[in-house]
């Protein structure tokens, strides 16, 4: 995990260029200013540990730049290339231009990801009763290699303030399979197992009433997207999926907000094993099981063509300061996280069977940048698991 140290350097960006002093908000949940010119910088060494991944090292940079009319910034942009003892690889290049092309927000992303242990544990909500917990079995694991890349175009047609969004986009990866001897892929050889391109074209709606994106203390947003990927789209596999998501939040007092998620995602046609797990949607997730849907849980533990999850938080602001002319905000998170699949053709359990995940944490917020570390457990088997990345899981 991070150490104090590491945390500081995160948290310790300066200003290019001055700006006027931060005024201490009322309550310790009122937004800070926006800053209105100048750059905020980060430049990480990745030396930490993550129960899905293993220890991680590497690197990570980014930047924030500010303008006036623009908002959270001006531009964003993120570098990363990271290793894991666990044999995966992630690096990416992205970036983030709100109202960069008139009232358009324009993203962009290149990565690639190489897994000597990519999990695949088989479809269905009772999948693979014989897991004890062993991650690193080849039985439960295969050889992923995955280039790809995205393009989107966000905007407010009726205003930079006016809550709705509409967005179109284009993806496209290549993925590598290599199934271990006697593993439950290569037992089970479902569509997908051959590997190939997969091109989706995207598009969603939005509703979005937040006060802050970044780290938000009111409102909500209310997502509907839509994928769909086939021969016109440069993929292998005809299949399409539709995501439904609400994020809502709510202050409870001074230093309290209540934050909670719900994300369902369904997949119809020649869906291929490897995009059982993965959501569409403005963020996207991985699960059931992992850091971005159900915490305490292993990663992508359950698979299928239909997911749900709930997310809750009560997120507390224990204390801020000011650093460099910018406010800090420090807290922490109790949480319960909720999740279950459905595929066709296999036993899912009966309809009150979720996988739970509960736990806490501890929360480093700076302008745009959020530093958090979780701890979770999953009461059904007792195991624990710690997860460390930047922003909120919603």
């Amino acid at each position: 995990m991070l150490t104090t140290a590491l945390l500081l350097t995160t948290l310790a960006t300066t200003a290019a260029t001055p700006s006027a002093p931060s005024e201490a908000t009322s309550t310790p949940v009122e937004q800070p200013p926006k800053k209105e010119r100048g750059v905020d910088a980060i430049v990480l060494p990745l030396v930490s540990y993550n129960s899905d991944l293993g220890f991680t090292y590497g690197g990570v940079a980014g930047a924030y730049l500010y303008a006036p009319g623009h908002s959270p910034y001006q531009h964003g942009i993120a570098l990363q290339a990271m290793f894991t003892s666990r044999g995966q690889q992630s690096h990416y290049l992205r970036y983030d231009g709100p109202q960069l092309i008139g009232p358009m927000r324009l993203e962009l992303r290149l990565d690639y990801r190489r897994e000597l242990r990519s999990p695949f544990y088989g479809p269905g909500n009772v999948s693979a009763q014989d897991f004890q917990g062993d991650e690193n079995q080849e039985r439960f694991n295969y050889i992923k290699g995955s280039p790809g890349a995205f393009v989107r175009l966000r905007g407010r047609p009726w205003g930079d303030t006016h809550p709705f969004q509409s967005y179109v986009g284009y993806s496209w990866k290549y993925t590598e399979v290599e199934p271990f001897e006697s593993s439950v892929l290569e037992d089970l050889k479902p569509v997908g197992i051959e590997g190939g391109p997969t091109g989706q074209l995207m598009a969603g709606v939005m509703w979005d009433t937040r006060d802050n994106e970044s780290d938000p203390v009111r409102g909500g947003v209310e997502e509907l997207s839509l994928r769909v990927s086939g021969s016109a789209t440069w993929s292998r596999y005809q299949y399409a999926g539709v995501t439904l998501s609400e994020r809502r939040y709510w202050r409870l007092g001074p230093r309290f907000i209540l934050a909670q998620r719900l994300t369902l995602d369904a997949l119809f046609g020649e869906v291929p094993f490897f995009e059982w797990v993965n959501t569409g949607g403005v963020s996207t997730s991985e699960g059931i099981g992992g850091m971005s849907s159900v915490r305490g849980i292993e990663r992508n533990r359950f698979a299928g063509n239909i997911k749900a999850f709930s997310n809750t938080e009560l997120r507390v602001r224990a204390f801020d300061f000011n650093l460099f002319k910018a406010p800090v905000v420090v807290g922490g998170v109790a949480f319960v996280d909720l999740g279950r699949v459905w595929h066709p053709d296999v036993t899912d359990g009966p309809w009150w069977m979720w996988h739970p995940g509960v736990g806490g944490g501890l929360r480093v917020a700076r302008r745009a940048a959020v530093v958090r570390f979780d701890y979770a457990i999953s009461p059904e088997t007792g195991r624990q698991r710690m997860y460390l990345n930047f922003g909120h899981m919603f």
